[in-house]
């Protein structure tokens, strides 16, 4: 009855081989997203801080557009003017709209596509 059970009482080198290699990968995979996933935290902070701004109900598109600037700065986020657009519909309601999408090399000839957006309009104080 001893004889048939088998003597392996971990993981075999190939197993832990392939364990190592899919958590590097994942680990590779996650130090190069976190730092976009900050930026796009950061962005959202700023849109939202823009609703406890006093004046922020008769501010318009000029006076929105640099206080966002401004946030961004601070917060050390870099879009390009052409991934925000604030407007003022026909309600003369202010609003912003960010669109962006960044793409990291991962490896070789793969690359990783990642879209944020965002949304924001002056809320009735």
């Amino acid at each position: 009855m001893t004889g048939t059970r088998s003597r392996q009482k971990g993981l075999g080198i190939f197993s832990t081989l392939v364990t190592i290699l899919v958590g590097g990968f994942a680990l590779m995979v996650a130090v190069k997203l976190v730092p976009l996933y900050l930026d796009n935290y950061a962005v959202s902070r700023v849109l939202t801080s823009l609703n406890d701004k006093p004046a922020i109900a008769s501010a318009g598109t000029a006076e929105v557009h640099d206080w966002l600037k401004k946030g961004l700065q601070t917060n050390l986020v870099e879009l390009d003017p052409k991934e925000i657009r604030v407007f003022q519909d026909q309600y003369d309601v202010v609003g912003i709209e960010i669109d962006y999408e960044r793409r990291l090399k991962l490896v070789s000839n793969v690359d990783l596509i990642v879209s944020f957006e965002h949304d924001w309009k002056v809320k009735s104080q």
